[in-house]
């Protein structure tokens, strides 16, 4: 995987005559709409499970009220009881979206901090942070969390502080090329946010009888 993605990042250089900046813009964009239906998918099935789990609220609060007094067989009820419905208490779609693109961080932390990358727009030095592109993946972040379905206010509060929190602590330090890629992945999330959005919005044709 990784020698695919370094030879497919120097072949882009060439194209662009060795300018890093879009060298990395360009590998997002294959990257991300290479990835775009499985994340996509990825997504749908986590909106789907927090559907389940939602519907299954009452029956949760049920088995808690009876079994609170034994933590072991309430969480056993738990249990049986997304198994049945097909939920999942911990959803792997959510964490396989994250994990797919941890190659090409890696490549691109490892391209950048090896080698000084040169400028790219306001960017002075791509191996180095910057703040204003920092900023903006922040920015970027948030906006793909709050477009984001979601089956609560609650919820989604809470998701947007998380994610903001973690791409904060995670960029803040990072190499601006690392970060231009983050910048790419960010707004794709936002169109696949809008994406789930009509997708919860639209309404379902009743099949034919």
């Amino acid at each position: 995987m990784n020698e695919i993605l370094a030879s497919a990042m120097t072949q882009l250089s060439m194209l662009f005559n060795g300018n890093m900046g879009w060298t990395i813009l360009a590998l997002a964009l294959v990257v991300r709409l290479a990835l775009f239906p499985l994340t996509l998918h990825l997504s749908r099935r986590m909106l789907a499970n927090q559907q389940k789990i939602k519907a299954l609220q009452p029956q949760v609060d049920a088995i808690k009220a009876r079994l609170a007094s034994d933590p072991k067989a309430m969480f056993a009820a738990m249990s049986a009881l997304y198994k049945e419905n097909g939920a999942h208490m911990l959803d792997r779609s959510s964490l396989l979206g994250a994990l797919v693109q941890l190659p090409v961080f890696g490549l691109l932390y490892k391209a950048l901090t090896n080698a000084s990358a040169g400028s790219f727009l306001w960017i002075r030095n791509l191996a180095s942070p910057d703040t204003a592109l920092t900023l903006i993946v922040l920015v970027l972040t948030a906006v793909a969390a709050c477009y984001a379905p979601s089956t609560g206010a609650d919820t989604a509060m809470v998701m947007m502080a998380v994610q903001i929190l973690v791409t904060a602590f995670i960029v803040w330090k990072l190499a601006a090329g690392v970060s231009l890629y983050w910048a790419v992945s960010a707004f794709a999330s936002v169109i696949q946010s809008v994406v789930l959005r009509y997708d919860v919005s639209a309404p379902r044709k009743e099949p034919a009888r």
